[in-house]
């Protein structure tokens, strides 16, 4: 008796199972799309250009990109680049009005912290794969964009 029940549970387990990868079969692939993908505001849009701006100019001066809008729970590092054998780590400012003291006075306290604790985690990875393994001299710059002009400020913090 506990035979037939035993294989009955299993005929159930298999027909379910069965059932599920049929069903799998049939569901389209999720297609991932990249964060970006969503509808996007005038401003938004107009920030993530002036970043490529931004960093498009700071390669210009000889920087290397190495990694751009990373995101950790302290916050977004705007780029990453190598300057030589320093790693810079970059926050990008885009202010139309010096109405509330510009693009640079933007940069606050606070928001250097979170800068500074999202370069704390990225660090030993970043460290690893261009420095081997080697801790490298860090920098923290600003590039503040307004009104047509961009301004790179090295160790702005």
């Amino acid at each position: 008796m506990t035979n037939s029940h035993d294989n009955t549970v299993f005929e159930l387990a298999l027909a379910a199972q069965q059932k599920r990868a049929k069903a799998a079969r049939k569901r389209k692939p999720a297609t991932r799309k990249p964060f970006y993908d969503h509808k996007l505001s005038p401003r938004q849009t107009m920030g993530l250009q002036a970043e490529q701006q931004a960093i498009e100019y700071l390669e210009k001066q000889g920087l290397k990109k190495v990694a751009q809008n990373l995101n950790c729970r302290f916050g977004e590092i705007d780029g990453i680049m190598i300057d030589g054998d320093t790693l810079v780590f970059i926050e990008i400012r885009l202010r139309n009005s010096r109405r509330f003291g510009g693009a640079a006075a933007s940069i606050t306290v606070a928001k250097q912290r979170r800068l500074q604790a999202s370069a704390a985690i990225y660090l030993p990875l970043l460290s690893r794969k261009y420095f081997g393994g080697k801790t490298p001299l860090c920098r923290f710059d600003a590039v503040c964009m307004e009104h047509e002009q961009i301004e790179w400020i090295r160790h702005a913090f």
